[in-house]
């Protein structure tokens, strides 16, 4: 079972070899050790056979796989090989093989080629891995390693039925220094300035300095802005190649000044880092109504001690916190499953015939969550009706972009806009700003299309040399969209310079997912937009800002600040379109605005209304319900039948006062039925009556709208002890009952006679206190009597 060759210096891991694979040997085995201890180089080789490591990042997979060849003194690709997006770097020879969660779940080949799976850094928690771990254990796969720096190792070995073992690392202390600036919360507000301060301090300190933020946009403004520092720049990021990643780790006569993302908080080891200056934030995704942004927020405290500890990996180090030292941080960061849209989840277990309820998760989703993403896929036509995936789903889930990325381009194909629609989901897919802060290029006068951003977006993109934006952003889009491109068959060459075809890609958009549409509400100067779920605002740079009169907007983009009350999310990229696109569509439901009869014909003013919104308006001869609802409403005001529906609204009333005073006399009834209002009562006998089409009209008659009356008996007594009006002689009053509250009004309706009547006058009324509506006020004639 070990795997003897090229074993490395003695690491700390070492110390737990033989319990390991004495457990491993039994069944499934959690492994909890710090970084750096080397489980990730270590423990693969001590496997014999085939060996699939799942590692959650590409830079980690790059990396891991040629540390390992290197101490297997193999070329990388031969024995060790690994497999990520864009590149496959293995042979039929590889018996350890470093692959992404992503690309596991798409191509099953990999784990059924594999004797022993791996999964490494699995308290990153992310959709995948949580999938993949719940698939290995309802496979009842015994021959399973799962690995991390840091999660309750007792709690996952207990789910996995199998042991955990605990492996120790070297740790030396690190000296938490807080240098806040302004903001108590770790945030963004002149992030370039507090990491000069912080460096200022830092270079008497000694070792390398490891800087983490929050993503590539703020590694490149940093880079431009401590090139004349003494300190010799390494980025470190995904998107980096394998040789720009080696150099980070590679000797260097200068202090290394390495500026990463959250990959270096634990997947990698950098040696000689004696610093860690951490920004204290984090790109994450935030959902609301359905729509996915990318939002800064701060780490939580589990994040924020890991990066700590890359200080203390070698000797005592410094950490540096550009936060205040009495923020209040989240404990721990929750597993995606329970924080973004489990649209991908759900798309990828169908796609290994799996029910997400069914299936054995460490921390099983939330039904809300999942209801809503199967609404998503049902919508889209992704799932069939037995929850496996469709022909179209498949479709989707091939595509390597995220669902609404995907489902963008799948209609595009359909509407005739695939490369337009390929180029800006290629832009988008990278998930940062292209152009440069303040280098959005200006609206051209007469060009509309100019004040698009999609339009900017794709020209920026098509434009060889493109001015005003981010070199990496468009590297990484070029390098997506020409993956794209392979993926659909297109030729290899670009898109060439020629202009979006703005209403195919619009139309494409409204087809892909409704929600995309949004339209404008104003309070005051500012513009909210809204597709009927949480309001979203446009971003200080978006081209849009430059259309004059703005109706509505399809929104392909947003980024979200904040978290709670203090919640924004802004649109980056939009395309502007008038309200009756949103119509054409066929998007909002119509509501009846007025009605009328015309020549013994209903014809209806028809609102079409979205989010809250009227988008469209006609004049026209309702069918189905809304000839009903039109109907009901022209009975009810009287247009119709006058007299049938007054003596029917009468019954009504005196049925619903029969039936509080039965419920009253014998309360073991229970509570009495609600009175039927007498719009109501009209809409259920319209549709009882068949209504549906207008012809239909002609056939009714005023019989068709009498209710029916009480029994002759009931009437009878009800007339006597509980009139509808009370007649005193020289006035006539109105009885309004309220048997609930044990009482009735009598509201004077015809006379002139300003003192309340003798109570000797009225009848006998039992059981109900009696008063009087007069100008004087509410006089009460006579208290409650025997009832």
């Amino acid at each position: 079972m070990v795997h003897q060759r090229g074993l490395a210096q003695e690491l700390p891991i070492f110390a737990v070899r033989d319990a390991l694979l004495a457990a491993l040997a039994r069944g499934p085995v959690v492994l909890s050790s710090p970084t750096g201890s080397g489980k990730s180089t270590e423990v693969p080789r001590w496997c014999a056979g085939n060996v699939l490591v799942v590692e959650p990042r590409r830079i980690a997979c790059r990396s891991l796989a040629g540390r390992v060849a290197e101490l297997e003194r193999s070329t990388l690709g031969a024995e060790v090989g690994y497999v990520v997006r864009d590149e496959r770097v293995t042979s039929a020879e590889t018996r350890i093989l470093f692959a992404t969660p992503g690309l596991v779940l798409r191509d099953r080949s990999l784990l059924a080629k594999a004797d022993y799976v791996v999964l490494d850094e699995f308290h990153e928690r992310s959709l995948d891995l949580d999938l993949l771990l719940a698939l290995l254990v309802r496979e009842r796969k015994r021959e399973l390693i799962v690995m991390s720096a840091t999660l309750d190792g007792d709690r996952l070995a207990s789910h996995l039925g199998g042991e955990h073992v605990t492996a120790g690392g070297r740790v030396f202390p690190v000296d938490i220094r807080y240098l806040p600036g302004a903001d108590t919360l770790p945030s963004g507000n002149e992030l370039v300035g507090k990491l000069q301060a912080a460096l200022a301090q830092a270079a008497r300190d000694p070792g390398d300095v490891l800087v983490f933020l929050p993503g590539k946009a703020e590694i490149e403004s940093a880079a431009q802005a401590l090139r004349s520092t003494a300190f010799r720049l390494f980025p470190l990021h995904g998107g980096l190649s394998l040789n720009e990643q080696r150099r980070v780790f590679e000797p260097c006569p200068q202090r290394k000044l390495i500026l990463a993302t959250n990959v270096a908080e634990t997947s990698l080891t950098i040696p000689g880092v004696g610093v860690v200056i951490d920004s204290g934030l984090v790109r994450q995704m935030r959902y609301q109504a359905g729509r996915g942004s990318l939002a800064l927020v701060p780490v939580a405290e589990d994040s924020a001690a890991q990066r700590t500890g890359r200080a203390g990996r070698t000797t005592e180090g410094v950490c540096y916190r550009l936060w205040g030292a009495g923020a209040k941080l989240e404990t721990s960061t929750p597993p995606e499953i329970h924080r973004e849209s489990l649209v991908p989840l759900l798309l990828a277990a169908a796609a290994w015939n799996a029910e997400p309820e069914q299936l054995p998760f460490l921390d099983p989703p939330k039904p809300y969550a999942l209801a809503a993403a199967r609404a998503d896929l049902k919508a889209w036509g992704a799932l069939a009706a037995d929850g496996t995936l469709s022909p179209s789903g498949r479709d989707l889930f091939t595509q390597p972009v995220e669902p609404l990325h995907a489902r963008l381009l799948l209609s595009a194909r359909e509407h005739g806009c695939l490369e337009d629609m390929l180029d800006l989901v290629a832009v988008l897919s990278v998930g940062r700003p292209l152009f440069l802060p303040g280098a959005v290029p200006e609206r051209a006068e007469g060009e509309p299309e100019s004040a698009c951003d999609a339009t900017l977006l794709v020209q920026a993109l098509r434009t060889p040399q493109a001015e005003g934006v981010a070199s990496h952003v468009l590297h990484e889009a070029k390098a997506a969209r020409a993956r794209l491109r392979r993926l659909h068959r297109l030729p290899e060459n670009d898109s060439g310079s020629r202009k979006l075809d703005r209403e195919a890609v619009i139309r494409a958009a409204l087809a892909a997912d409704p929600r995309v549409a949004y339209v404008v509400r104003a309070r005051g100067r500012e513009l909210f937009f809204s597709n009927g779920g949480t309001e979203i605002e446009l971003a200080r740079e978006s081209a849009v800002r430059g259309v004059a009169r703005l109706e509505a907007l399809v929104v392909l983009d947003t980024r979200a600040f904040g978290a709670g009350r203090d919640a924004r999310v802004l649109i980056t990229c939009g395309m502007a379109i008038p309200l009756s696109t949103v119509a054409r569509a066929g998007l909002g439901a119509d509501r009846i605005a007025a009605v009328r009869l015309e020549k013994k014909r209903v014809v209806c003013t028809l609102e079409r209304v979205y989010a809250k919104r009227v988008i469209a308006e006609r004049e026209q001869e309702p069918s189905g319900p809304l000839l009903r609802e039109a109907l009901a409403t022209l009975l009810e005001r009287g247009s119709m039948f006058k007299e049938a529906v007054a003596t029917t609204r009468k019954r009504l009333a005196r049925s619903a006062l029969a039936s509080a005073l039965a419920v009253r006399a014998q309360p073991k009834l229970g509570p009495a039925a609600e009175p039927q209002a007498l719009g109501a009562w009209l809409l259920e006998r319209v549709a009882l009556l068949g209504v549906e089409a207008a012809d239909d009209v002609a056939l009714l008659s005023a019989a068709d709208f009498l209710a029916a009356e009480l029994p002759e008996e009931t009437r009878v007594q009800l007339d006597s002890d509980y009139p509808e009006t009370v007649n005193v002689g020289d006035a006539i009053y109105r009885a309004d009952y309220d048997i609930a509250q044990h009482q009735v009004i009598l509201q004077l309706v015809k006379g002139t006679r300003r003192e309340p009547p003798p109570a000797a006058y009225l009848p006998r009324l039992p059981g109900l206190r009696v008063c009087v509506a007069g100008p004087r006020g509410m006089v009460v004639l006579r208290q409650r009597g025997p009832g």
